[in-house]
């Protein structure tokens, strides 16, 4: 029988643990914590819902995501499908697929990198066609820019490139913060991140553009970055933007399109980049389905029928 009254014991240390680790932020009130903390961090501005002729102005806007589905059971018995989605606000989707199982060529050391990286090139390979065939104004990608150098870097240069030549706003938008901008600043602990610092602190529509000597993202980066926190709807969680240094001086138009375009009782993210996340993804059924339509049945169940799914 589970012993209780130690694991209630254990999640009481835990709650007295975290209070006192955040207790000096969690005890400051918003007008103070935005006097003596937020203005250390970056500058400090309100955004404003733009106007429908404001929308027009900046043009079709492309939201970029992607997703992956799995079907079998340990490695290396298992086939992925890889699907990325240009949803522009005019227009037709644009959708990208691609198939991989590691019995093709297996390398379980490497398995959870190599997924980061065929699922960020499917996204750039979208993202970059997208530009070409829709011409949008703005490209918004779901989640941070870095993420994209880190796992293909020829492909982001190149999506950077794209964007650049035909003048497309390039936006990350981050819907969980894990960064530690505010620690740094104030010599703190770095394991306290912004997401819980910026929990409630900021009012809707509160923008902090980050300064760059405090951005990780612009010191690095061979193309560089700049970054901001905002908050978007009645959610207190704050989330982050990227933009291109290249195109800073479009930050507070990027920041006050994602406010724009997040409805006021969500969990804070754009709606069209919530739909995108939604249309992209694939379930289940789909894929097992696909599998068996289109796999011969002995090698579908030979590599990919587990144990569990016989019972």
């Amino acid at each position: 029988m589970n012993n209780l009254n130690v694991m209630e014991n254990e999640i009481r240390q835990l709650n007295s643990k975290l209070k006192s680790k955040y207790n000096n932020f969690f005890s400051m009130d918003k007008d103070n914590f935005r006097e003596n903390i937020l203005n250390k961090i970056g500058k400090f501005s309100t955004l404003k819902k733009l106007e429908a002729e404001e929308l027009k102005n900046l043009g079709p806007v492309v939201g970029v995501d992607g997703s992956v589905n799995r079907v079998g059971g340990d490695f290396p018995h298992y086939v992925e499908i890889y699907q990325a989605l240009a949803k522009p606000t005019r227009g037709e989707d644009l959708y990208l697929n691609e198939c991989y199982t590691p019995l093709i060529d297996a390398d379980e050391e490497n398995e959870g990198s190599k997924r980061e990286k065929l699922l960020a090139q499917i996204e750039l390979d979208a993202a970059i066609e997208s530009v070409k065939k829709h011409k949008p104004g703005i490209l918004m990608m779901d989640g941070g820019l870095i993420r994209y150098k880190i796992n293909d870097k020829d492909r982001y240069l190149e999506l950077i490139d794209t964007c650049e030549e035909n003048g497309v706003i390039l936006i990350g938008v981050l819907k969980e913060l894990k960064t530690n901008v505010i620690s740094r600043a104030l010599g703190e602990d770095t394991s306290i991140f912004d997401r819980e610092l910026l929990y409630g602190k900021l009012n809707m529509g509160d923008f902090v553009e980050i300064y760059d000597e405090l951005n990780k993202k612009f010191k690095e980066n061979d193309k560089e970055l700049v970054s901001g926190f905002l908050r978007a709807s009645n959610s207190a969680l704050a989330i982050g933007i990227d933009i291109l240094a290249s195109q800073r001086s479009y930050i507070k138009d990027a920041a006050e399109l994602v406010y724009t375009l997040t409805p006021y009782n969500s969990r804070g993210v754009p709606l069209w980049l919530d739909i995108v996340d939604k249309e992209v993804k694939i379930t289940d059924l789909l894929i097992k389905s696909m599998l068996e339509e289109y796999l011969d049945r002995d090698i579908y169940e030979r590599f990919f029928i587990t144990e569990r799914d016989r019972r």
